[in-house]
């Protein structure tokens, strides 16, 4: 046995040295400096290769039988080369193969099937039905398929690969199992290998993606500053010293000495190409993945999904602002945070853990790596945007409501809501002038408490009392958005010409004069607008859609018939459908009346919404 074997370290001490803290993961230092300048023989090549095969992934034979199958098709590449190119093998056959080892050589390629507990999701393309359909939509679903499929491959072959994680488990497994001491030095080099290989891909990862340009940091020019150098006559003979000269020369040796490499030789802007804002991104998306999780472990928090963990969480905030400790215990949580790290590094049974939930779909993926694992290359952008699409979209529509609602609150759209919120707006700015600041504080803390726990789940798990929760709405109450303002113009210039109308003698729509709730005395003096006849269409029927102050009906073209009708006060929802054409009725006992082929789409639903006279609310 070597001496290297007989140093070997214990199995807890291999499973440490994962992260990137550590420039040297090999338990003994000299290995970094000792590498075969050889590069392996043929025989050694097709050793490994038969290895790697043998003794691969155990999972599925799908699995083996890819990896043969893609052994071969290699060789068959290879055979054709060299036939249809001999002169490139030539050249490779010259060069001496006696070679300097390559620092951080990049990683193998990744196979994404090679998985630990649960077999890589089936990727499946359109099918035939789907195409003829839905020919729009499928072609941009298979648009988005492809981009995400480019993105996820730059993701998990370049940085911390699924597969290397897979072989690093692996290997440990390796070696708690073996029997023999050799097996156990044999398993205990791969692993350190292993290692070295994932600090590689690293390194690769951050020069060949995010390193476009390096410049050389200068030299220093600038010397300690000597005082005799810096006194100057003075009037009456004496030499004075030069304090501003001798300042800036001080603070330039300075900022040479220990700022160099924050000086940046370059004054001009980046460029802004596709290349360097794609790296951008990229490194934007994988440096914020701890905060990817951070933010799911929160949202966990606050929706209460495990109550007892919630609660624990609530108990602990309100002790800690009974005693008023909450700012010191967010900084003692930071500083425990990064101590832990050291204390107890992540290990290849955390590894294991992380495997598990990305290979299994019935788990919440914690971040953006974890999904593309989870449904694969081509799939995790519908998941994406089916899981959070819509939240995303209803959280972009109530951030626009709440800046349409700022803007009309400052050009008082709506002067009256604007006076009441200014009064309040005026009691809190007493409040705050008039309360100790430490009191202030405690005040404020309490109510992020409220939020927190109080209102955040009431928003996220009943999303149409999200309104109600939300002190911004409290404050700005019944301030109109721009929709809201819009509706009320309509109605009040709707008033305004119904009057006119009434006035100049035109004649009033005798069709719902006698239908209403109020009694024949006042329906017959309600005066009824006819506002237009459109012409289109209502399933199989051509005709026309009679609009007027009560109501709609639809008329058909040939005999005049009334194929449906629907007063205004009996209107529950009113939606635009179809491609640009079309209306949706929907009446209070749920009763659906649709048209289509209205090329004047628009100005009707414009109308009906100002002559109505109804209560309208924005949903969409």
């Amino acid at each position: 046995m070597t001496s290297e074997g007989l140093s070997r370290p214990s199995t807890e001490q291999l499973s440490q040295g994962l992260d990137r803290a550590s420039y040297n993961i090999y338990h003994n230092p000299h290995r970094h400096l000792v590498a075969p300048l050889q590069p392996a023989t043929p025989a050694e090549q097709g050793e490994t290769s038969a290895h790697s095969l043998k003794d691969g992934n155990p999972g599925t034979g799908r699995s083996r039988l890819r990896r043969i199958s893609k052994k071969l098709s290699e060789n068959v590449k290879t055979t054709a080369d060299v036939v249809f190119h001999p002169t490139h093998h030539t050249k490779e056959k010259s060069i001496d193969p006696t070679t300097v080892p390559v620092l951080a050589p990049p990683p193998p390629e990744d196979d994404e099937d090679e998985r630990l507990f649960h077999d890589a999701p089936e990727q499946k393309g359109p099918t035939f039905n789907e195409v003829v359909k839905h020919p729009v939509s499928t072609v941009q679903s298979a648009l988005h398929g492809a981009s995400g499929a480019k993105f996820a491959e730059t993701m998990d072959n370049q940085v911390i690969a699924h597969g290397a994680g897979v072989r690093l488990v692996r290997a440990y497994d390796d070696l708690v199992n073996a029997k023999s001491d050799k097996d156990k030095n044999q398993a205990a080099d791969s692993l350190e290998q292993l290692k070295k290989a994932r600090q590689d891909a690293f390194v690769r990862w951050t020069l060949d993606r995010h390193v476009l340009m390096v410049r050389r940091v200068p030299p220093h020019t600038t010397s300690w500053p000597n005082l005799g150098d810096f006194r100057a006559q003075g009037e009456n003979g004496r030499k004075r010293l030069q304090w501003v000269d001798y300042g800036h020369h001080l603070l330039r040796y300075h900022l040479e000495h220990y700022g160099d490499q924050y000086i940046d030789q370059n004054p001009n802007l980046p460029t802004p190409t596709e290349e360097a804002l794609n790296t951008s991104a990229e490194r934007l998306i994988m440096t914020s993945t701890p905060y990817q999780i951070l933010l799911m472990k929160i949202r966990h928090i606050y929706r209460w999904d495990n109550p007892t963990e919630t609660a624990k969480y609530l108990a602990a905030y309100t002790f800690l602002w009974t005693i008023n400790y909450l700012s010191g215990a967010a900084i003692l949580a930071l500083i425990w945070t990064v101590v832990k790290r050291r204390l107890y590094p992540p290990t290849l049974e955390d590894i294991r853990g992380e495997i598990k939930r990305s290979e299994d779909v019935e788990m919440t993926a914690m971040n953006i790596t974890q999904l593309i694992e989870q449904h694969g290359s081509h799939g995790w952008t519908d998941v994406l945007r089916q899981d959070l699409g819509p939240w995303l979209l209803l959280q972009l529509e109530d951030l626009a409501n709440v800046l349409e609602i700022w803007r009309n609150f400052y050009e008082w759209r709506e002067p009256t809501r604007t006076k009441i919120t200014l009064a309040l707006l005026s009691i809190f700015w007493l409040a705050i002038t008039a309360i100790p600041l430490n009191i202030l504080i405690k005040i404020t803390q309490f109510n992020f408490g409220v939020m927190f726990f109080g209102l955040f789940p009431l928003a996220t798990r009943w999303p149409q009392y999200r309104l109600l929760a939300s002190p911004m709405k409290w404050l700005f109450w019944r301030v109109p958005t721009d929709a809201e303002w819009a509706i009320a113009r309509l109605q009040a210039e709707a008033r305004y010409r119904t009057a006119a109308m009434q006035k100049a003698g035109l004649e009033s729509s005798q069709d719902y004069e006698k239908e209403g709730n109020d009694s024949d005395a006042e329906a017959d003096m309600r005066y009824v607008a006819n506002l237009g006849k459109y012409h289109c269409t209502t399933g199989n029927h051509h005709g026309e859609l009679c609009v007027s102050s009560e109501g709609v009906k639809f008329v058909s073209a040939i005999r005049k018939n009334v194929l449906w009708e629907m007063r205004f006060d009996a209107l529950k929802l009113l939606q635009k459908v179809g491609t640009g054409e079309g209306l949706l009725f929907v009446s209070t006992e749920g009763d659906e009346s649709r048209v289509s082929g209205l090329e004047q789409r628009n100005e009707v639903f414009t109308q009906i919404i100002g002559y109505s006279g109804l209560r309208w609310q924005v949903s969409g």
